[in-house]
């Protein structure tokens, strides 16, 4: 069987986007859908003093409906220093930021053009340490040019997949009997946050897979 996982790409993204990867054969680069700056493309969550922060990567103006695979990263906001500034502000004394904050500044400092480019080098610290098998290949590579949930479906069948492996909101617009009869499994994705140790009173999950490398690393993950 192969199992396909079909996602917009996210900015240093959480620990259940990159159990999606563990759980993949073929993870999809959903890269054709309209950007959303409400969403996690160009963004991730850190744990700050008073609960989750947002840091982000600032892009171009262009077109509200725009797909991602066309957002530009602004070239004239000096966006990166902050990134940078904030990492170093929020997790400057967790356990192991020394040891890994160097990959995340190569990610940073990779001279990307391209906003799904930089979300791709992103994942780079944690598919090291992760090694995940799944092929990632970019929806824009793709023949498929449906819409909605025939789109997915048009995905998963010229990458071979017969499981689609979708998120949970997926429940809520896909036509599952759709994907039955094209001999295509539909399954949901299923994640509890595992707690890490946090400097801080109470457990926050949800953030990016930076506040567990930096806050517990990923030897116990990677052992698993």
């Amino acid at each position: 069987m192969t199992t396909c996982v079909i996602s917009q790409p996210r900015l240093f993204p959480g620990m259940h986007y990159l159990d999606r990867m563990l759980q993949a054969d073929v993870f999809v680069v959903f890269d054709v859908v309209q950007f959303n700056p409400r969403h996690e493309e160009n963004r991730f969550r850190v744990r700050g003093p008073s609960g989750p922060e947002w840091v982000t990567a600032s892009v171009d103006k262009g077109p509200r409906e725009r797909a991602i695979r066309d957002v530009r990263l602004s070239s004239d906001m000096p966006w990166i220093d902050g990134c940078k500034r904030a990492l170093e502000r929020h997790y400057g004394n967790a356990p192991h930021y020394r040891e890994r904050i160097a990959e995340v500044h190569e990610a940073l400092d990779s001279g990307h053009e391209r906003l799904v480019d930089l979300d791709m080098a992103s994942w780079q610290p944690a598919l090291r340490a992760l090694r995940p098998s799944c092929e990632f290949v970019l929806a824009s590579n793709l023949k498929s040019d449906g819409k909605g949930p025939e789109l997915l479906l048009d995905l998963c069948r010229e990458v071979g997949a017969d499981v689609y492996l979708s998120g949970g909101f997926g429940r809520e617009y896909l036509d599952q009997a759709l994907f039955t009869d094209a001999g295509v499994e539909v399954r949901f994705h299923e994640y509890a946050p595992d707690p890490y140790p946090q400097r801080g009173a109470e457990f926050v999950p949800f953030l990016s897979y930076l506040d567990r490398m930096f806050e517990a690393g990923f030897a116990a993950v990677a052992a698993e």
